[in-house]
């Protein structure tokens, strides 16, 4: 009788730990508000400031761009379901090179994998949408590997698009106490 309470007791605590460590997020280390820091990667073009937001609530982790250049802001939100194979992404308004006069085109949506690696310190995602052109439209992959410094402080965000020759590289560092809670304006200074 004694094995057996013991038994369902080591049970119970083994049970409440998975509980634990099921609730805390796998995606813990990227988690924060991020800057991005100019003269680093590349040109940030035709936007002036970008700020990056990523929460994560179970496997769901959701990427917030706060784009801005003069009056105009631009927030992208994209919710991954990173315990599904794929998330369709609903997007109003493609806001990536827009002075090249691609658009969003197709259904309005993309579709992203996602998968954690490293214990959570790189977010890898695959993201395939259609943007139509004045050519017409052109399906677009992007591929993106979101990578936290082994200190914690940085963020490097390396996109590799199958309609570009050279990977897009962005670097931003780790917004903290009132910086983080203080989101930039549209003057983008």
């Amino acid at each position: 009788m004694h094995r057996i309470r013991l038994a369902l007791f080591a049970f119970v605590v083994f049970a409440a730990g998975s509980l634990l460590s099921a609730a805390e997020p796998a995606a813990k280390p990227l988690v924060g508000t991020w800057r991005i820091v100019l003269g680093r990667g590349s040109d940030l073009s035709p936007w002036r400031a970008f700020d990056l937001e990523i929460t994560a609530d179970g496997p769901r982790v959701t990427l917030i761009r706060h784009l801005a250049a003069g009056r105009r802001t631009y927030d992208d939100v994209t919710a991954l379901d990173l315990s599904q194979p794929f998330s369709r992404v609903p997007v109003k308004w493609w806001g990536d090179n827009r002075h090249l006069g691609a658009y969003i085109g197709g259904d309005r949506t993309k579709t992203v994998r996602a998968e954690l690696l490293d214990g959570g310190r790189i977010l890898r995602t695959s993201a395939d949408l259609v943007l139509a052109t004045q050519q017409g439209e052109r399906a677009v992959n992007i591929l993106s590997d979101y990578k936290v410094s082994a200190n914690g402080a940085w963020l490097t965000l390396v996109e590799l698009r199958s309609t570009r020759n050279e990977p897009v590289v962005y670097v931003f560092e780790r917004l903290t106490g009132p910086q983080a809670a203080k989101h930039f304006t549209g003057t983008a200074e």
